[in-house]
Formats: C-alpha cells, structure tokens, sequence
C-alpha cells in the first residue's frame, strides 16, 4: 500500500532549487560519499544492509507527484512511500568505477519514479573495495545523511562480526512529520510567520547593487585556516555565544566592506528540527532564511556578534515554517536575497593541513545556474576551518572572491586580541576593499498590446492557482500565484501549446513581460 502526504516544509526550497536549473545541471544538488567498509565486509552484506535501511526508512523508498492534489483540490506537490523493495545497487570495478561513479552522481533523478539513492558496489578482483553512494537533497539534509552513516556503519558491523545489532528505534517517519504539518492552521503559523515578515519588510533591495554587472562567469575558491578554528571559539567564549554567531558576525562585516552598505541581507541555511519536534526524522528539514544586518550606526564587532547570535536564536525559533510562504514574502516585497550562508560540521576529521592553504576550484557552472549570487560554507573541522566561497562573477570576480575570504579571516583573527574591538568602519579599512561604485539597472522595457500567449498564460495562472483574477502588470507571485504550483502552470502552458521553464515565474518580473518569451510547443 502506497503512503502519500504533501512534502514536508523543509523540502519545499530543494524542490525548487532542482527544478529551476536545466536538467543537465541539476547533478550540482546531489551528494556524493565514499564509506568506509570493516575489513571482511562482502557485496551480499551491502545489498542486504541497504534493503534493510530501505525498509526501515521510508524517505528511502519515496517518490514525489509535482502536480498531484492537495487538500484544496488544487496542484499540490506530494510524496508517495512505496512498498519496501531491494534497494538498486550498482556494481562497478576498479577499472571502470570512475565512469560508473559520474554517470550515477551527474544523471537527474527522475522525481516521479526514482528513489532518492543510488548505490555503487566498488571491486577488485571479486573484492569488495568500498561503496559510493548519491542522495538527492530533496530527501536529506546533513542530520539525516549522519543518522544514516551511523546506522549503516552499524549494521555492516553487525553482519560482518555475526552479532545482533544495536540501532535506535524510528520514532517518526517524513509522512507524520507532513501530516502534523498539514493539520498546522494559519493561527498556529501566524507567530513565527509575523517574525519573517517583519524581517523580509526591512530587507535592502539588492546588497550588491553597487557591485552588480553583466557577466555569466562564475568563481569558486577555499582557503582553509587552522588557526581560525581557535580564533573564533576564543571571541565566542568571551561574548558567551556560540560560534556560529561569530561566523555569522565576521560574514556580515565583510559583505559590508565589499557592497558599501550599511544593511546588508543575506540567506542562512537553518534547521526546523527543533522547532518542529520532529528532530529525528530522517529527511530534509533546513532551508535558508532571510537575515538582516543592520550596521548603521558604526557599532563595535563585539556587539554584531551579540546582534547575530540573537538573530540565530530567533531563526531556530521560528524556523518550522513553509519554505514556501517564505519565499513568498520575500517575492512580494520585490527584493533580491540571494547570498547564501551554511555552517557544516567536519569534526572530528581533519582539515589535513597545518598552514594557511588558498585553492582556486572549477568554475561552478553548474551551481551558478541554481538562482543564487553567492555561496559561502563554513567547515569546522577538528583542527580548523575551510571557508569555501562561489560566486558569479556579475557581482565578485575572482580576485574579490579571495579578498573576501582573506578578509574574512584577517577580521576574525584580528579579535583573537580581547583587546581588540574594531567597529564597522575600522574593520573595512582592515580588509581594505575598493570602494564600489553605484551601477545603472537596466528597466524591464514596456510592451504592448496583448498577444495571445498574454491570454493564455494569464488564463492558466488564474485556473491552477484558483483566482477570480490576474492582473498581467504583476509578476506571478504578486498576482497570487503560489511558488508550489509551478510545475503544473509549467504543464499546463504546454498542454496548451506553450512551452517554458519555471525561473521566469520566480522573479520579479511582470506577466505581460514573461509572455512574450513563451516558446510554441510544437511547429
């Protein structure tokens, strides 16, 4: 018997980061991990643990219906559990396993059909030599990717030492997680939605607007630093808040040196589990949440570190919302956030370096087709820290790309010192960009005249999304168009003969404007 539910909350912003990019693009959401097997361990054992993991975890078994119905009877995406099956595994030698290996990571899953893992048994002369695995982010985010590293360690343990073994027991499954949340009324929302909307109303239009030209180049580089590692938790203790705040502090500064802005904006990936009481559920529950900065006023670091770690307290609070209704706010009020924050936990591993080591990466082409301006992760490993920095090169080039990383750090190893506290301007001396200069947007051009595509796009918003009326001098979103219905509007205007992809109906832009870049389906 097949479960259904609509998609949890936290999934909602890894649907649509999957669906905005081109097919052949989409590898860039997909993790990829080597494990480690125990010395004895056989194929047999990996195919049987895996179907045990596959039957004991539904996520793992589940598909998801983009243009399924919700409960208002309209286009809702919704997740159906299949009954538990072996779980694919693929086997591959070591002669051939890097091909086998890309093919697996880079191919799109099929969403509709395709269960979010793919298994790759690696060999050598009928030996087991290790096992790789894909996960579509849809389904996992980084809790639920160590839940099942542990228990996956576990049971190949187990078979290989011929013992019982020892896992937790599941508590909840994605579908009671999706139900609790669909049995969630707007008065239950309405605190934690008050707060996003009081942030997303002061939000800047764009924080690079300064920086911002035409290019369609992007940029990627890390710099690890060992002893950043010690720095920050060093500030951390002596302002009594986590780490994290001093990270989230240290970021907003030097986006503030490079844009020139005083309010600066930015996305921070935060985690629902909390929040929701469902902390043990093994899915995706995070997604990134608007943050506002506002350093008017020239204050000292020590107090944006106070300023941060409050702002990551209210975010956890209010994180178990639909990414959705977020995002939604966001769109309403017109504004540009697309730089992105996240803080991955490496430890205990190493970071396998002593000195300060600087690396330019491939070009992120991928990535930079996902909607985003910037990518900053923050890796603490057991014995220091990875900045590791994407950016398009229409607001950071290159060279910007590693001014902001070693900014970043001078700053935060500038206040190892306690006596140290360098306000805003001061630390932008420090790091020592350019200022920028202001740059001209260019206006969207005004048309004329309603084509026929005009109608038709104008007719299928307001029937998917159930609207009396749609005004075509607004964008989909401002008109009342829900985020989560795309993929039926995008069915929709193809049925009707119209073809088109989802990233217009994400932005600003108007209606009218979207409709003369509709494409005739066939002809």
């Amino acid at each position: 018997m097949t479960k259904s539910a609509n998609l949890c909350w936290g999934q909602h912003h890894h649907l649509l980061r999957y669906l905005r990019v081109p097919a052949q693009s989409r590898h860039e959401a997909h993790i990829g991990t080597s494990y480690p097997l125990p010395a004895g361990c056989t194929v047999a054992a990996v195919r049987a643990t895996l179907t045990h993991l596959v039957r004991r975890h539904e996520v793992l078994r589940t598909v998801y219906d983009l243009t399924g119905t919700g409960a208002d009877g309209r286009a809702w995406p919704r997740q159906l559990v299949q009954p538990p099956a072996p779980q694919p595994v693929v086997e591959a030698t070591t002669e051939d396993a890097v091909d086998v290996i890309a093919r697996l990571t880079r191919t799109p899953f099929d969403l509709a059909r395709e269960w979010p893992l793919r298994a790759c048994v690696v060999t050598a002369g009928g030996q087991l030599v290790r096992l790789h695995l894909v996960f579509n982010h849809l389904a996992f985010d980084d809790v639920a990717l160590d839940r099942l590293a542990a228990e996956l360690d576990e049971l190949l343990a187990a078979r290989t030492e011929g013992r019982p073994a020892v896992l937790d027991p599941v508590e909840h499954q994605p579908v009671d997680l999706a139900r609790f949340e669909e049995s969630r009324t707007d008065a239950d929302l309405e605190p934690a939605l008050s707060h996003w909307r009081a942030i997303v109303r002061n939000l800047p239009a764009d924080v690079f607007s300064k920086r911002r030209k035409a290019s369609e180049a992007a940029h990627s580089a890390s710099y690890t630093v060992p002893t950043l590692l010690s720095a920050a938790r060093a500030i951390a203790a002596r302002e009594h808040v986590w780490p994290s705040a001093v990270h989230l502090a240290a970021y907003a500064v030097t986006l503030a040196a490079y844009t020139g802005e005083t309010l600066v904006a930015h996305r921070m990936y935060t985690s629902q589990r909390d929040a929701s009481g469902f902390g043990g559920a093994v899915t995706c529950l995070s997604y990134p949440t608007p943050v506002l900065a506002d350093l008017d006023g020239d204050p000292p670091f020590s107090a944006v570190v106070r300023a941060s770690a409050t702002r990551v307290s209210q975010a956890m609070t209010h994180a178990h919302v639909p990414y959705d209704r977020v995002y939604e706010l966001v769109a309403e009020e017109g504004v540009r956030v697309a730089a992105e924050l996240n803080f991955l936990d490496n430890a205990p591993r190493s970071c396998r370096t002593r000195r300060d080591r600087y690396a330019v990466n491939a070009a992120p082409d991928d990535w930079a087709r996902a909607g985003s301006d910037s990518y900053l992760r923050v890796y603490e490993w057991a014995d220091g820290i990875t900045l590791a920095l994407q950016a398009l090169d229409a607001v950071m080039d290159a060279d910007a790309v590693e001014h902001f990383l070693r900014g970043y750090a001078k700053l935060v190893e500038a206040h190892r010192d306690p006596g140290t506290d360098l306000r805003v301007s001061e630390a932008a001396a420090l790091i020592g960009f350019t200022p920028p200069e202001p740059r001209r947007i260019r206006a969207e051009p005004e048309r004329t005249g309603t084509a026929p595509a005009e109608r038709v796009l104008v007719d299928v918003v307001a029937e998917v999304n159930g609207l009396a009326e749609v005004d075509p001098a607004r964008s989909y979103l401002g008109a009342g168009g829900r985020v989560l219905r795309l993929p039926r509007v995008v069915e929709a205007l193809h049925e009707r003969g119209w073809r088109t992809g989802l990233v217009p109906f994400t932005t600003t832009r108007p209606l009218s404007a979207l409709a003369h870049e509709l494409v005739p389906a066939r002809g």
